[in-house]
């Protein structure tokens, strides 16, 4: 049976879950969505990626989707991935923790 995590997602976990949000991902887009959201630094390697992915699936927050109509004919199929209700509640979840944190961070700094 799945669990969900007892506590924060791990940065890299949670950009994942946000760009399956959108719509169903393969690896490949969730690479290019995630490395234009951190920056030209920023350089996500494929085993780094499917071992969150994998640790998302087994949570039963990722789940492997069929591909949508069309998906690029005469290519290889790709594995769609696509994100679970459990996922949802998670990310409202973690927006919470993060919008608290930076709330406390504001506290902190405006003092000073």
């Amino acid at each position: 049976m799945p669990v969900a995590p007892a506590g924060p997602l791990h940065s890299l976990e949670l950009r994942i879950l946000l760009v399956v949000a959108d719509g169903p991902a393969h690896g490949y887009r969730i690479v290019q969505e995630i490395e234009k959201a951190e920056g030209e630094h920023f350089k996500l390697y494929p085993a780094n990626l499917y071992r969150r992915m994998r640790d998302l699936t087994d949570r039963g927050l990722l789940v492997e989707v069929p591909p949508p109509p069309g998906d690029e004919p005469g290519r290889r199929p790709r594995t769609y991935f696509g994100v679970t209700p459990e996922g949802r509640q998670v990310i409202a979840s973690e927006r919470a923790r993060l919008e608290a944190l930076l709330r406390d961070a504001r506290r902190a700094t405006s003092s000073t």
